[in-house]
Formats: C-alpha cells, sequence, structure tokens
C-alpha cells in the first residue's frame, strides 16, 4: 500500500511499496500537477481521491517524465485537463510492447483494475530544453534527460523552486541505463545549468527518497557520474569493477546486479562502437559557482526558454 512520504502545503509524494515508487502531487493556485501515477490499483486510487479531494476549481495536468510502464500504469485513473510528456515519448514506436508490459504485470499477479491500461496521449510535447507551459500564476520549465530511456525529461515547477526528476538521481538506485551512458552523462552534466535557469533546491526522483537541499541533490548527481566513469574504466583497463563498493551504499544486491550487469554489457558495445573513450585524466564536472556547505537564501530567476 502506498504511503505519504512527504507533504508540505504545495507537495505531496506517494511512494508504492514496490521499488519505492514515487508519484507526485503539486497544487500551486491555479492547477494540480499529478506527475507519474503509480503502481497498485489501491496505490492509484488513493492518489485519485487525494487529488479530487484538492482541486476544487483547479485544473489537473498529468505529466509523465518517461514510458516505463511502472510511471504510465495509472494514466486512465485520471481525468486530466491536460497531458505533459516528451515528444519521443509521443512518438515512442514500442507503445504496444511497453502496454504489454503493464498487462503481463497485471496478469502475474491477478491484479484487477477499475480503469483500462492504455499508453498515453498527450497534449503538450515537450520538443527541446526550456520549454514553458504556464498556467495563470503557475510556470513550469521542461527539459529533455535522455540517457536513462530515450524519452526522458524533467520538470521544474518554477515557484516552488522543485524539479521533478524521473528516474535520476535516486539515493537508493545507481544510474540504470537502458538508452546510451553517453547521453545520460550529457544529461548529468548540465544539470547545473538547468538550476541556474530556474534556481530548484528540492529535487524528487522516481525511486527514494526526495533531496532537500541543493548540496544533496549535488552529491547525488556525483555519485552517478562516479559510478559511470568508474564502470568506463573497469570495462576499457580490465581492471575489476569495485562491486563491494556498490553494494555499501545500495541495499537491494539481489535484484540490482542485473540492472548493474545490463550496464555493463551496455558500456562494453558503446566502447566497441566508439561511443566513449576512457580518458585517465577525466575529473568530475564540479559546479564552482555553487559552493559545498551554506547556500544563498534567494529566489529563483525567471525562467527563458534556451
Amino acid at each position: 500500500m502506498s504511503k505519504i512520504l512527504f507533504r508540505d502545503p504545495n507537495v505531496t509524494i506517494f511512494q508504492s511499496a514496490l521499488f519505492q515508487t514515487n508519484s507526485t502531487v503539486v497544487r500551486t493556485d491555479d492547477v494540480v500537477l499529478v506527475v507519474d501515477p503509480a503502481w497498485l490499483p489501491e496505490e492509484v486510487t488513493m492518489i485519485r481521491e487525494y487529488v479530487d479531494a484538492i482541486r476544487e476549481d483547479r485544473q489537473v495536468f498529468i505529466v509523465f517524465t518517461h514510458s516505463d510502464y511502472d510511471h504510465i500504469i495509472g494514466y486512465k485513473a485520471f481525468k486530466a485537463d491536460k497531458v505533459f510528456m516528451s515528444e519521443a515519448m509521443a512518438k515512442n514506436p514500442k507503445k504496444e510492447s511497453i502496454v504489454e508490459q503493464m498487462v503481463d504485470f497485471d496478469q502475474k499477479y491477478y491484479i484487477r483494475r477499475a480503469y483500462p491500461l492504455e499508453y498515453p496521449e498527450g497534449d503538450f510535447m515537450v520538443y527541446r530544453d526550456g520549454v514553458q507551459y504556464r498556467h495563470s500564476g503557475t510556470k513550469m520549465a521542461f527539459y529533455l534527460t535522455p540517457g536513462h530511456t530515450a524519452d526522458s525529461m524533467m520538470l521544474v515547477v518554477w515557484q516552488l523552486g522543485l524539479c521533478i526528476a524521473g528516474d535520476y538521481l535516486s539515493n537508493i538506485e545507481f544510474p540504470f541505463i537502458y538508452h546510451s551512458s553517453v547521453e545520460y552523462e550529457q544529461t548529468l552534466e548540465k544539470m547545473p545549468r538547468i538550476h541556474d535557469r530556474n534556481w530548484f533546491t528540492r529535487l524528487i526522483p522516481g525511486h527514494g527518497d526526495p533531496a532537500l537541499t541543493i548540496a544533496e541533490w549535488l552529491h547525488r548527481r556525483t555519485e552517478s557520474l562516479a559510478y559511470i566513469y568508474a564502470l568506463r574504466e573497469s570495462i576499457a583497463t580490465g581492471v575489476p569493477f569495485d562491486i563491494d563498493s556498490l553494494w555499501s551504499r545500495y541495499k537491494f544486491p539481489k535484484l540490482q546486479l542485473k540492472y548493474h550487469e545490463d550496464n555493463v554489457a551496455l558500456l562494453r558495445r558503446e566502447l566497441d562502437l566508439g561511443l566513449w573513450e576512457w580518458n585517465p585524466d577525466q575529473v568530475l564536472d564540479l559546479p564552482e559557482h555553487i559552493p559545498s556547505g551554506e547556500f544563498p537564501n534567494t529566489g529563483p530567476g525567471d525562467p527563458e526558454e534556451e
């Protein structure tokens, strides 16, 4: 059963019992945003009932950060006024197989739902970084974040200083790289620039705990980059990867070992194709303009399209 992991006057994070999957509800003066409603029917119903209770005369927008089936399985439980996704997600050629994954999951565990399992249809498609959507006083900025999947994106709710990041910067998962380690790295590299344009202090990942300070999400970013660099070094040089160190940080090795091994196989293919080269002098790109200690208590600047 879902639990409420975090709540303040504007943000409520519902966390599923499965994989600590987060579904975020954001209430502003103008809209209710529902991001990645998941997993089990009772959990999705809990989210929908909460949305119905707080919406009043607000419009309801649903945002999907990417097309992994666990993030879209609650789609048809909601009557949304507008659905947001990346253009790549809207054009995903594997829509039927993703729906089949949802059906297989419900069949495997004898699950019945009061709503159909369908791939989302988008009303607002994000086609490039910095695309904005404004509804009355609510300002949102969207950024394409491929790497985990080809169609991933992040959402920044401007006036709340909040980034909803999809399957990035989790404290319980190292990078699960389904699409491209090169693009995953590029996504991590540009996050300080996304911050500079929007000044978000808090970040909600798709799984695990929210990062409630700039220092925390920057720390997770560094850990993610370090994992990718260490894995590349191991593959390029033949030096064994320090798997024990990985499990000292991440606590679910029986499941996550498969994702690590899949990462190894993907990065080896990329190296064979010349998509990356190991550079022993490579260092982490740490933003010099954000100190590691105290952070200035200032608000965001108005985002601009890039």
